[in-house]
């Protein structure tokens, strides 16, 4: 079995109102003579939402090859044009991008201004807006001529490229938005086209013959959805399969020995954090935070759980990037001074009882809480585990009705660039604050840093806010993720990314 190490590829990406994409030729193709056959590709997580583009199902849509976005995110940290081949900022508060010319939808209709302005707004209109993409940071999108598409945004927002980047704002043609539920048959515009849906089971695909981006060089493929893991990894292992994405660590010894793998170990922007309650005791005192904080030992996770395929976390973000506060470390364990502030907070740990929410979509968190369990336990601190998928678990978790809660958590996954995670997770009113986390200083330090348009200054000030969560103890960071994929020896240009966006594209091909 080869073993590749893949660097996360996060760059720090400048984005200024000069910044733009420059065209190309629309020949995206890898030009090389086209090999056909049929490529089967295995992930955790089935759409859970129709489709919805809002949703994490994008996500799913656009690592089929079928959704795209007027903006790539590349794997080294770079906007590259996609269905946009240039994008400025014409005046503080308005960005213009520029589409491709000869686009098609599958279903033949032409991707014009007005289809693009018309699924953008789609998107700002729904009852539960993205989080990279929603009317609180994007006042309208308009087609000013046939090729041309403006956003407007309600104050100065140097992000607006790497929003249109998510997969939440892809584009799909205007007969997707008109049923109860979005049509993804023939609407996208990658290079390939969805032919049949087993609902939360499978996609099958065949080559788009019409893509923008030149040949497509697979016949067909076809996307697995299963959550088990072991099932991902027999089915890698058996050739049922040819590329496998997040396999969990303990499936990994069965593959050892096999010349016919290829491992890539990938450094994700994901970190794996327990969630306190901010908004009721004890967790709503940070003495009481701190103590569990400096009782859970972050290493022992890593090792015992993850087989160190992954690092104990320093904060929100990971250690090698530019939001990382300088030298930060993690926590150091000690039960004494856990103890001892725990008895500043006036609490008797033998009194608390917490429980910990943990999904079991992640099969690694049964066994992350069973040693956080064990570890607070040593304080006489009595915790109760409730596992469940993480549908079931979500509606408390959001509503406050929980102590703690495991969940991992992609700090780039919304917008690539800490800004859209510290507004989702760590403001008062944040979509995404499971933690209820509120405090006015950092709700305007994530506020002035987002507004930063020099990329140096506004990490500096990210570094600044991470420092300050983890003083804080707002809750616990545990781990910076590494995210595992397997692919059959004969598959090739394939590459994973940093962000998780991109699987089957138009140069995949099988040996």
């Amino acid at each position: 079995m080869a073993r590749l190490r893949w660097a996360s590829g996060i760059a720090i990406v400048a984005v200024t109102a000069a910044g733009c994409g420059m065209g190309d030729d629309g020949g995206g193709g890898s030009g090389a003579e086209k090999e056909g056959g049929h490529l089967v590709y295995t992930e955790q997580f089935g759409p859970a939402s129709a489709w919805a583009v809002e949703t994490n199902d994008a996500h799913s849509l656009t690592r089929a090859g079928c959704l795209e976005t007027l903006v790539e995110y590349g794997s080294g940290g770079e906007l590259e044009p996609m269905l946009a081949t240039e994008w400025g900022q014409v005046e503080p508060t308005t960005w213009e991008f520029t589409l491709r010319e000869g686009v098609t939808f599958q279903d033949g209709t032409p991707m014009d201004a007005e289809a693009v302005a018309g699924a953008l707004t789609h998107v700002l209109t729904v009852p539960i807006p993205a989080r990279a993409f929603n009317a609180d940071v994007i006042s309208g999108v308009v087609a000013t001529d046939e090729s041309t598409v403006q956003i407007t945004t309600p104050s100065p927002d140097p992000l607006v490229p790497l929003r249109v980047a998510n997969p939440n704002a892809g584009i799909l043609a205007p007969k997707a938005y008109q049923g109860e539920q979005i049509d993804i048959i023939g609407t996208c515009t990658g290079p390939f086209t969805v032919t049949e849906e087993v609902p939360r089971e499978s996609l099958t695909l065949e080559a788009n013959g019409d893509y923008w981006g030149g040949d497509v060089t697979l016949d067909s493929a076809e996307v697995r959805f299963i959550v088990d893991g072991a099932t991902r990894a027999t089915q890698l292992q058996t050739g049922e399969a040819h590329i496998a994405k997040s396999l969990p660590v303990a499936n990994l010894v069965t593959l050892e020995g096999d010349d016919n793998l290829v491992i890539s170990d990938l450094e994700l922007s994901r970190t794996t954090v327990m969630l306190l309650n901010n908004s009721r005791p004890p967790f709503d005192d940070p003495l009481v935070r701190r103590a569990i904080q400096t009782a859970v030992d972050a290493q022992a996770i890593v090792d015992g759980v993850y087989e160190g395929s992954g690092q104990p976390a320093v904060g929100a973000f990971g250690p090698s990037t530019a939001w990382a506060p300088e030298g930060a470390e993690p926590t150091r364990v000690d039960l004494d001074e856990a103890r001892s502030l725990l008895d500043q907070a006036g609490v008797d740990p033998e009194s608390l009882s917490i429980e910990l929410m943990a999904y079991n979509d992640r099969p690694e968190f049964a066994d992350v809480a069973a040693v956080i369990q064990d570890q607070l336990g040593q304080l006489g601190i009595d915790v109760k585990i409730r596992a469940g998928e993480y549908a079931s678990l979500e509606p408390d978790a959001l509503s406050g009705d929980f102590d703690a809660f495991l969940l991992s958590r992609g700090y780039l996954v919304d917008v690539a660039d800490p800004g859209g995670y510290l507004r989702s997770d760590w403001v008062c009113e944040g979509g995404y604050n499971i933690a209820h986390y509120c405090d006015p200083e950092t709700d305007r330090m994530i506020q002035d840093a987002s507004a930063i348009e020099d990329s140096e200054e506004r990490s500096a000030a990210y570094a600044g806010i991470a420092e300050k969560l983890q003083s804080e103890a707002a809750s616990v960071f545990l781990l910076h993720e590494h995210g595992v994929y397997g692919t059959r020896a004969g598959v090739a240009n394939f590459e994973p990314h940093p962000q998780e966006y991109y699987v089957l594209t138009a140069d995949l091909s099988l040996g």
